[in-house]
């Protein structure tokens, strides 16, 4: 018990505030806040002197072409594998229809001769045919389309 009331005796008693704390404290509170109206108040004043933006004629055109390009949608396959599935439909179709009679010695069919034969009905073959070339037209637009919204 000693060492306690030793420590006790030895530590400063605690700090009391002043009577007038809080009002010097409300006091500059107070103060800083006139301050920042009167800040706000000129800061509003001079924004309202300033003249405003104007914008260019042509700004919504060009916003517009910006958002265009930016929104068309990419083609989902590319030229290539346009290409090699358009090869590859005319090479079945190729294989499929021209096959060589037993007694036909025709160069073309001599050359398909090794495709071998899908057994496509000719609507299907025709719609896949048509399929492939309407993804190749849809390409060559949309690239048309993008270098004229380019230039």
């Amino acid at each position: 018990m000693n060492k306690l009331e030793k420590i006790l005796r030895e530590t400063p008693p605690a700090e009391k505030p002043s009577a007038d704390f809080s009002s010097a404290v409300m006091k500059s509170v107070y103060s800083e806040a006139e301050e920042n109206a009167v800040r706000e108040a000129s800061l509003e004043q001079l924004l309202r002197q300033l003249p405003a933006e104007k914008t260019s004629a042509d700004f919504a055109l060009q916003v517009m072409q910006e958002v265009s390009k930016s929104s068309n949608p990419r083609p989902l396959l590319g030229l290539w594998s346009r290409v090699a599935i358009g090869i590859f439909v005319v090479l079945a179709l190729a294989g499929s229809y021209l096959r060589p009679a037993e007694t036909s010695e025709g160069t073309l069919a001599w050359k398909f001769s090794s495709v071998p034969a899908l057994n496509i009905p000719p609507v299907y073959a025709f719609t896949i045919l048509g399929m492939g070339v309407l993804l190749l037209m849809d390409y060559m637009i949309r690239k048309n389309r993008s270098h004229k919204l380019r230039g």
